[in-house]
């Protein structure tokens, strides 16, 4: 797999859109930046981890090592899909106009949507963030899916992705709602962990489950493709 060329992509996409975000976007410029940032955080410690697996093959402690760099790359991964939840801002915005009218084309009364510049630019700024957000989340996990596999087993690397997908929709629910941070979990890893047991209900599992989903068809998507485009091929 060309690794370097998705990485490439994903830099250029994320250039463009702190440019598009700067000339057309500029009040959403602070939380999204901050949001985008994060979600390359577990890339480049997949990055790191699938160095040290591959590349350093002579590094004292090379093991723990790599354990270090997992770990740290599954505490930011609810990061990178986390983005996706930023829709719920446009709710703030209006998109269509207050009363239906006749469109010219058609002649029948419908819901007319406004061509609200700012609307539209807020739209566009969350939509390519997010999708980037969920490209490196992809990313990143494949990295560490083929190492884990390499080391022990198909099963135990497809049961630990399925894993990550369910933490990962469990650590977007407690950011969304109980409003912890990655760095909570190194902070009071206590508290989190009473407060996750405390917050599962109904709706939990259904918002938890609703992103292990998405999660879990977005990656195996990315996955056939990338088996398809280069089967047999090693990351590099």
């Amino acid at each position: 797999m060309e690794l370097r060329y998705f990485t490439a992509l994903l830099i250029g996409a994320s250039f463009f859109i702190s440019i598009w975000m700067l000339l057309f976007n500029r009040s959403a410029i602070d939380p999204l930046a901050w949001n985008l940032f994060l979600a390359w955080v577990p890339f480049f410690f997949a990055l790191a981890a699938h160095w040290t697996w591959t590349i350093a093959t002579h590094l004292h402690g090379r093991a723990a090592i790599v354990m270090i760099f997992t770990a740290a790359w599954l505490f930011f991964f609810p990061n990178a899909v986390y983005v996706l939840t930023d829709f719920l801002h446009l709710s703030d915005l209006n998109f269509h106009l207050s009363e239906p009218d006749a469109t010219p084309a058609t002649g029948y009364s419908t819901t007319v949507y406004a061509m609200d510049r700012q609307a539209w630019n807020s739209f566009f700024t969350i939509a390519y963030v997010a999708g980037i957000g969920l490209a490196i989340s992809v990313l990143s996990l494949y990295i560490i899916h083929f190492n884990v596999t390499r080391q022990f087993n198909t099963l135990i690397g497809w049961l630990f992705v399925l894993t990550v997908q369910i933490l990962s929709g469990v650590g977007i629910f407690l950011g969304r709602f109980i409003r912890f941070n990655s760095w909570d979990i190194l902070r009071d890893p206590f508290n989190v962990l009473a407060v996750t047991f405390e917050s599962v209900d109904r709706f939990m599992i259904y918002f938890a489950g609703g992103f292990t989903l998405l999660g879990m068809f977005s990656y195996l998507f990315f996955y056939i493709a990338a088996r398809l485009m280069h089967k047999n091929k090693p990351l590099r």
